[in-house]
């Protein structure tokens, strides 16, 4: 386990403006993340300032340049989950675990829905997106993961201790998140979902199968994913957070386009300093406490 005082999930500019304050205020921080995320995904960026025309990924690479070039961290790694208790907070990615007295999540606010049809209408009716807030419901009863990577095998992970069944779904992508042994891996496309008023089942390239509910894990876990899962509030899909970017939790903070408000990278940009602040007066108080 590598400990570290703040930890910054996320590499865009909401995360890196927050590590760069965090080290001007002597406390050592350290960024994970991967995946493209909104901004590396802008061919042109001609609203910023300073730069009248800047493409995305250069504009993210410049601000991960700067970072490194102040000694901070920047790891590219998946972050899989975050628990916490009277330690802090223990974040665990795909190949660490990381302890941390604060944590900034700063994942923007994508989420993947794979392009199966009907599948948006049973929302809340069968579909969920969280394997710790919905399994529950699944006990003794038959469940699909739908994804192919590490966060898929996490969901699965915590379902096959819940549910009779559970298949992996990789919706025709090759396996290659490290699946319990209990979980039936299927790799045939999925094509559509049915039942009638909640799910009843997907129809594959070859068959069909019955099911009782369907999760949602393609890609990387998003920042509702990761915080719902801590009780983090979420309203219309994005984290609550005070005038500081703090949530309802000691010590975690959000900021950027996981919050409410304009998804811009000017905003991004200005949570990442209000949430850097807040972070060093936070650890500040917590190491005189000690």
């Amino acid at each position: 386990m590598i400990k570290t005082d703040a930890l910054i999930i996320g590499k865009g500019p909401a995360g890196i403006q927050a590590a760069v304050y965090l080290k001007r205020g002597n406390v050592d921080p350290l960024v994970i993340g991967k995946g493209i995320g909104a901004s590396e995904q802008a061919r042109v960026i001609d609203n910023f300032y300073g730069f009248p025309s800047i493409g995305g990924p250069e504009l993210i690479e410049r601000g991960i340049d700067q970072a490194e070039q102040l000694g901070i961290p920047v790891i590219s790694d998946e972050v899989v989950s975050i628990a916490f208790d009277e330690a802090g907070y223990s974040v665990r990615t795909t190949t660490e675990t990381y302890q941390a007295m604060s944590v900034l999540i700063a994942t923007g606010s994508h989420r993947n829905i794979p392009r199966i049809k009907k599948i948006r209408n049973y929302n809340g009716k069968g579909v969920s997106y969280c394997a710790v807030c919905d399994g529950f419901f699944y006990r003794k009863k038959t469940v699909a993961v739908i994804g192919s990577a590490d966060y898929a095998a996490s969901e699965a992970a915590e379902l096959v201790e819940i549910a009779e069944k559970v298949y992996v779904l990789t919706n025709g992508e090759a396996p290659t998140g490290n699946f319990d042994p209990r979980c039936e891996i299927i790799t045939d496309k999925v094509i559509a979902v049915y039942g009638e008023e909640k799910v009843g089942g997907v129809e594959l390239e070859k068959a069909t199968l019955d099911l009782d509910g369907i999760f949602i894990a393609i890609g990387l876990a998003s920042s509702t994913d990761l915080a719902t899962k801590l009780g983090v509030e979420v309203q219309n899909g994005r984290l609550v957070v005070d005038e500081e970017m703090a949530t309802n939790l000691p010590g975690l903070y959000a900021a950027g386009d996981c919050t409410p408000g304009v998804q811009q990278i000017a905003k991004a940009v200005s949570d990442g300093c209000i949430a850097g602040y807040a972070m060093i007066a936070y650890i500040r108080h917590k190491k005189r406490g000690m």
